[in-house]
């Protein structure tokens, strides 16, 4: 209902209680006094002026009322507008919602199989630790002693990596490691030792008075004192490698089945 319609009704509800008031005292006016005509004439007088001060007072107030009246059919606007949006928002936020979860399935999924297949890695490269140079081993060791005991997955791929490439690394090449061993008389003999790649090695002391080889045998490395290893030829061979003597063919003695079971295993893991 519009300002200007209440205002003709409240106007029209006093014209007819006027109409009223007229009539009752039009019909009591013949038999009343002068002085209860002059009361009545008071009162009538009285409620014209109640009359236009309320028609005043409401002509003054109608236009704050229908400014009032807009601003609130703007604020419901408004507030519907907001809803509407908060509504569609709160779907956007479901959405997303759903698609973050199903994300989080997918990544947990994947961490499970990369777990189990880290978890195969590690195994399988840590089997092979034994049968490994025992140079080769201490770099393993290395790399083990250097990961964190919580360490995460980056961290354990990591030195895995990093093992797989020393043997790479080793396996492609010709080594030379000094260290002191236990001839079978009980002597602690100081040897050098040279590995071809990761699967045979010899070795010889000083003097020659001891010599022999190793390989990979029943999943652990194995030196063999040998009497019928020429220790000159592998003595010759080590001068060549560290530049003492002039490059020529040497003849070294290969035990073809334990060569053979080296790269067998080799090839098994």
């Amino acid at each position: 209902m519009k300002v200007s319609h209440v205002a003709n009704g409240f106007r029209g509800v006093w014209i007819r209680g006027l109409l009223s008031f007229l009539l009752v005292s039009a019909s009591s006016a013949w038999a009343a006094t002068p002085a209860q005509i002059d009361e009545l004439t008071q009162q009538w007088l009285d409620i014209t002026k109640q009359e236009r001060k309320l028609v005043g007072d409401w002509k003054l107030q109608q236009p704050a009322m229908q400014q009032r009246i807009e601003l609130l059919k703007a604020e419901k606007a408004q507030l519907q507008a907001i809803l509407k949006q908060s509504q569609q928002s709160q779907g956007d936020v479901e959405a997303k919602r759903a698609d973050l979860l199903q994300q989080q399935a997918d990544l947990e999924s994947q961490q499970a199989k990369l777990n189990q297949s880290l978890s195969g890695l590690t195994a399988s490269i840590d089997s092979m630790q034994f049968m490994l140079p025992r140079p080769l081993q201490q770099d393993w060791q290395n790399e083990e002693a250097a990961q964190k005991a919580d360490a995460d997955n980056s961290q354990v791929l990591q030195v895995a990596l990093a093992k797989l490439s020393k043997l790479t690394q080793f396996d492609q090449r010709l080594t030379l490691n000094e260290t002191v061993m236990q001839a079978p008389d009980g002597n602690d003999v100081l040897v050098k030792q040279l590995y071809l790649g990761v699967g045979f090695a010899w070795f010889t002391n000083v003097d020659g008075q001891y010599a022999g080889w190793g390989s990979a045998a029943d999943g652990q490395w194995q030196w063999h004192f040998d009497s019928a290893t020429d220790a000159s030829e592998i003595a010759t061979a080590i001068a060549i490698y560290e530049k003492r003597h002039q490059a020529e063919l040497v003849r070294l003695p290969v035990n073809l089945p334990a060569l053979s079971n080296a790269v067998s295993a080799e090839g098994g893991e």
